[in-house]
């Protein structure tokens, strides 16, 4: 039986409320440092940098350490270490933990989503998902059961801000459960909701060096971590150069890799049903939180004969796009990460010329000057070397790309980086036949676009074993 409306909206009110209550405490709280945790051992390097909000920057709500070159060694080293003892445990023993963690994240559902607010602008709704979608990993996790094969050793977990923890941490928590140990190394830029994370492991009494965490310098952490023979698996997750860097990194070929990189996540438009439905969804699966959720999709494949009704229904549903604050009821769309990215908006917009039919400008006004807050651009028409049509930018730009049949909308889609997902709308039972059986992505939506998607898909037990 569905909910009715009025209790719906009830639910969703309380909801932000106790969201509001988190968020406000968690602004509150006496700034502190954050130096690398390795081997359970706090490893300061004497070179701090404050952590201010995307939100506005006049916010810095953390001091962490930049950490020194051969960290990220003395954090596998520790892992290394503790890996013996880890794996040899019982699978109830490793539970027990994990059910205490998975306890602790319920528990502290709205801090974590504020954390993830404040580390990246997400809006309410992603960040209560990025904490529920940690929770339901971690429980499907310790559920598990049939699952043969044996511990392979020490785990790097790289990541980025699309998804800052529910990617990373149930990674890190699926290979913790099936007896590794765990380097984690998120962005500089983003670290705080792992650090919470690992708050929460120490808390249920994780052993020592099972878990270990300091920041990215740079490339230079991840070829550090890949370099490394002891490491024996990777899971990598998020958007922009250091994690696409790291698909072309020669490795040895022992090193399991799960690939969680942002792509295109593109959806094709083919003889589809109700378009106001179809744009609708294309509206949220590309600019919800600005682009910047995994799943963001970047691009769209329409042919010739549906582009125009197509465009007017997606500018139609752009209308409902609210830029701002996220922490205000309502809003759909917050910052940009940072100063780099808005001057990488910039430079495409610029590029783009009049092929932008809408947005594609920096949004001022009051509370929104210490933050680079922008109206998500609509592309049209692009020429073929122009890399919007091509390649993810992680920013809020869609792409729409026309094309004359539907054997040359396959084309195109077997040209663009997809990433994670390839999504149709279509009412044509041969072209859905078809999508399925050649589109080249790892996830594949029929009649719906990415909106509802969740990250760390691949967070399963099995892919964490030899």
């Amino acid at each position: 039986m569905n909910m009715p409306d009025s209790k719906k909206n009830v639910q969703v009110a309380n909801e932000n409320e106790l969201f509001q209550r988190a968020f406000d405490s968690l602004l509150g709280t006496e700034k502190k440092g954050y130096p690398s945790f390795i081997g359970g051992m706090m490893i300061a390097s004497g070179n701090d940098y404050e952590l201010t909000s995307p939100i506005d920057r006049s916010i810095i709500f953390g001091n962490f350490q930049m950490p020194e070159k051969g960290t990220v060694a003395a954090a596998v080293a520790a892992a290394s270490g503790a890996s013996e003892n880890w794996s040899s445990k019982t699978r109830s023993e490793r539970m027990e933990i994990f059910r205490d963690v998975l306890n602790r994240v319920k528990a502290q559902r709205y801090r974590l989503a504020a954390c993830v607010m404040i580390s990246t602008g997400m809006v309410v709704k992603d960040c209560l998902a990025e904490a529920d979608r940690l929770a339901e990993v971690i429980e499907q996790a310790c559920d598990a059961d049939g699952h043969k094969g044996s511990p392979i050793g020490v785990w790097g977990v790289i990541s980025e801000h699309n998804s800052p923890l529910a990617s990373p941490a149930g990674f890190a928590s699926c290979a913790m459960i099936a007896g590794n140990t765990v380097v984690s190394v998120p962005s500089k830029d983003c670290p705080m909701p792992m650090f919470m994370f690992n708050s929460i492991l120490t808390a249920a009494g994780l052993p020592v060096g099972v878990f270990n965490i300091t920041v990215a310098r740079g490339p230079e952490s991840d070829r550090e971590l890949v370099d490394d023979m002891t490491v024996r698996g990777l899971a990598v997750s998020g958007s922009g150069d250091r994690t696409e860097e790291l698909i072309f990194l020669p490795v040895d070929d022992g090193l399991k890799f799960i690939n969680e990189i942002k792509g295109m996540n593109p959806i094709m438009v083919y003889r589809p049903g109700d378009l106001g439905n179809v744009a609708s969804s294309i509206i949220e699966s590309a600019f919800r939180s600005s682009g910047q959720r995994i799943h963001s999709c970047s691009k769209v494949i329409v042919t010739n004969d549906e582009r125009d009704k197509l465009i007017s229904a997606i500018k139609e549903a752009a209308k409902s796009i609210k830029v701002g604050d996220p922490a205000e009821p309502g809003i759909t769309a917050g910052p940009l990460m940072n100063e780099k990215d808005l001057d990488r908006f910039e430079n495409y917009i610029g590029e783009a010329g009049d092929k932008v039919i809408f947005g594609g400008r920096r949004l001022k006004g009051p509370g929104l000057e210490n933050g680079s807050y922008v109206i998500p651009a609509i592309v049209v028409g692009l020429i073929d070397d122009c890399e919007l049509g091509s390649f993810d930018t992680g920013l809020p730009i869609l792409t729409i790309v026309s094309v004359s049949d539907f054997d040359e909308a396959m084309e195109e889609l077997m040209n663009t980086e997809c990433g994670r997902s390839a999504s149709i709308f279509s009412k044509d039972v041969n072209a859905l036949a078809k999508f399925e059986e050649f589109a080249d992505a790892p996830y594949i939506n029929v009649n719906k676009g990415t909106e509802d998607m969740l990250p760390a898909l691949d967070a399963v037990i099995g892919n964490f074993l030899a």
